[in-house]
């Protein structure tokens, strides 16, 4: 296998030489090449074979055991080489003489092949029904995805080879704990190993050889960008390793789906020298680091490397930004966006003022497109022949393409706590919803589990809306199981004089979204004040000379006298909380009877108002909150009041 490299005009890395690899059998036929200058390579192949060399090239060689030439990286020409940069070169090329894999070892069958071009087919369709993340609108899947997807599989089907696949994914928790259960794998993991074994072994139903899933973990290439210490990206892996092998156990082999990173692809882990005298050899310049993170050095060393090997110059990324390139930009506003909700909680972000924490945002932002960039590169290089998966939400024309983690038929990724919610979607072709960004939720009474924020979970369990609690699966993975508290009744008795005055009442409003303000209204201010949105015609009449103020304000209870009230609650015999009123003055008293738990839209209390003492004027039924009025009643009938 060869590599033809020369420097482009996006970065000076050995990426940026890099323009294709070659593999030759051991009578110097050319068995395969690939990459951007492959056709030069078959031009130019009985050159390359009687001299490997050309003017101003650099070639580098490996071969097998067996004798058979493997590898040969070629370099164009020393205009452009980085000063004191030999070192790093001959280390870099040679990661990539022994780990790129070309898996082409074997010549494709010659001639048509009906059973190759049907199994390349149910392969192709199976992806496409089973695994395949819609792109909307932009997707071009059927315009010219499919199609490069075909030729993917044709290369491994054509050779009757193992298919191989690679995925970046699986880095670690979110450091957002509003996001995720905990900072080790869950139930969301499990379902995602689940689906990811799934797949490959239904691909071996259909295909006889095969295939193989690679997890490229890309957990230390961001964990400093993104508040997560390299120790806990080890951690959560090394969990991972062990939930795969579970899970893959139960559906009968737990090779189906493997693991490799950063550590794995650079070989730091059999290295015999000490890791700082190496990069100290290798003249690494340092990266930049944002947030104050706890680093390992095997960790920061992987991460010199790859943008070293593989990064793009920053000058050329931050000139897109400048020139609004399209492309780019909308990559930089999606990844700042993403990190100011992502870094919410984290300790430095917390002290600074919002403009503060969108400048720093911005900041990481930079920084994880370079070293995204980087890490692309990096795996075309190593596995130009994979086909490749994304766990982005790409418009699938190739060469990545995007997948769906969990099933939709038994997970839903919503942005509330109901199957029927709205689905949660991706932030510029960013992250499509994955495990160590939300949580899994099992709601009793349904089938479909819900793949959603750990804060909704926790806050309905706070507020007591629902039931349940974080809780651990057959196999031990953590979930929230929650169930949804019945409406039950509840019953207020306040005592007013004559006037009417009662106490003040002051507490948070428990209203819809625009209503979201606190309040503190006496209800003799309410009573007597007619509201500025509903007619004082059509207010309360009789002693009430008004009606409720609707809106912001409005009625508001004590969620601890609510509390109460509901503690004493009977389904058939309701019993009272009373208010205590101010002194003096006739009284009269009025059961409010309504319940505890809130719509899941409005996120509204209804009470029902039951007045005890007739009065003798007619009362209208009000609906304040809402501001809508209904029909007229006798005082000794209910009206209801959203609160």
């Amino acid at each position: 296998m060869a590599m033809v490299m020369e420097f482009g005009n996006e970065g000076q890395s050995i990426y940026f030489r890099y323009q294709g690899s070659y593999l030759r059998d051991s009578e110097g036929n050319l068995v395969h090449c690939t990459g951007s200058q492959k056709q030069w390579v078959h031009d130019n192949w009985s050159t390359l074979r009687s001299s490997h060399s050309k003017p101003d090239t650099k070639i580098y060689q490996s071969s097998s055991s067996g004798g058979q030439a493997h590898t040969t990286a070629i370099m164009i020409g020393n205009h452009g080489r980085i000063a004191n940069g030999d070192a790093f070169e001959k280390y870099f090329v040679n990661l990539l003489l022994t780990q790129a894999d070309l898996t082409a070892h074997a010549l494709p069958v010659s001639g048509e092949d009906t059973d190759i071009d049907a199994a390349t087919e149910r392969i192709v369709d199976l992806f496409d029904s089973y695994l395949r993340y819609d792109g909307g609108k932009g997707d071009q899947w059927k315009v010219s995805g499919r199609k490069y997807f075909t030729q993917r599989v044709r290369h491994f089907t054509s050779r009757r080879a193992k298919l191989e696949m690679c995925l970046p994914a699986f880095p670690c928790k979110s450091s957002n704990t509003d996001k995720v259960t905990g900072p080790d794998p869950d139930r969301g993991e499990e379902l995602a190993l689940e689906r990811l074994h799934g797949f490959v072994s239904e691909i071996e139903k259909i295909y006889l050889p095969g295939a193989k899933l690679w997890v490229i973990s890309d957990g230390h290439v961001f964990s400093d960008c993104i508040g997560v210490d390299d120790g806990e990206v080890d951690r959560y892996t090394a969990l991972l390793k062990d939930m795969n092998r579970e899970v893959g156990s139960r559906y009968g082999d737990p090779d189906r789906v493997g693991f490799k990173s950063l550590v794995d692809l650079f070989q730091l882990a059999s290295r015999n020298d000490d890791l700082s005298t190496l990069a100290s050899r290798l003249s690494l310049p340092p990266i930049e680091h944002h947030l104050d993170t706890r680093l390992t050095e095997e960790a920061e060393l992987c991460r010199r490397i790859l943008v070293a090997g593989s990064g793009p110059r920053k000058e050329a990324i931050r000139a897109k930004i400048d020139s609004k390139d399209a492309t780019i930009t909308r990559l930089y506003r999606g990844f700042s966006k993403f990190m100011l909700e992502d870094l919410e909680n984290h300790p430095l972000t917390k002290k600074m003022s919002r403009s503060k924490q969108k400048k720093l945002s911005a900041k990481v932002a930079f920084e994880m497109i370079v070293r995204n960039h980087a890490y692309s590169n990096l795996v075309e290089m190593l596995f130009p022949n994979y086909v490749r998966l994304s766990i982005h939400a790409h418009n699938n024309a190739g060469p990545k393409f995007g997948i769906q983690l969990v099933d939709p038929a038994k997970v839903r990724a919503v942005t509330s706590l109901s199957a029927d919610g709205e689905l949660m979607t991706s932030i510029d072709l960013l992250h499509v919803p994955t495990p160590w960004h939300n949580c899994v939720v099992s709601l009793q009474g349904s089938e479909i589990m819900l793949m959603t924020k750990a804060k909704l979970a926790r806050t309905a369990l706070s507020k007591g809306s629902f039931t349940g609690s974080l809780t651990k699966s057959d196999s031990g993975r953590a979930y929230f199981e929650l169930t949804k508290r019945p409406k039950r009744p509840i019953v207020i008795t306040m005592t007013d004089k004559i006037g009417p005055i009662f106490n003040k009442v002051s507490t948070p409003i428990r209203s819809s979204p625009q209503l979201i303000r606190r309040a503190t209204l006496s209800m003799s201010e309410a009573l007597k004040t007619p509201s500025p949105r509903v007619p004082k015609t059509q207010g309360l009449q009789g002693p009430m000379t008004a009606a409720p103020r609707v809106g912001k304000r409005m009625f508001t209870f004590s969620e601890k006298t609510v509390a109460a009230s509901n503690q004493q609650t009977q389904q058939t015999a309701p019993s009272s909380a009373t208010a205590t009123p101010n002194s003096g003055g006739v009284k009269k008293r009025y059961t409010f009877f309504g319940s505890s738990s809130t719509t899941e839209k409005s996120d509204s209390a209804v009470v029902t108002i039951v007045p005890v003492v007739k009065s003798p004027a007619p009362v209208k039924r009000v609906r304040t909150g809402l501001g809508k009025l209904w029909g007229s009643t006798s005082p000794t009938q209910a009206q209801q009041v959203v609160v």
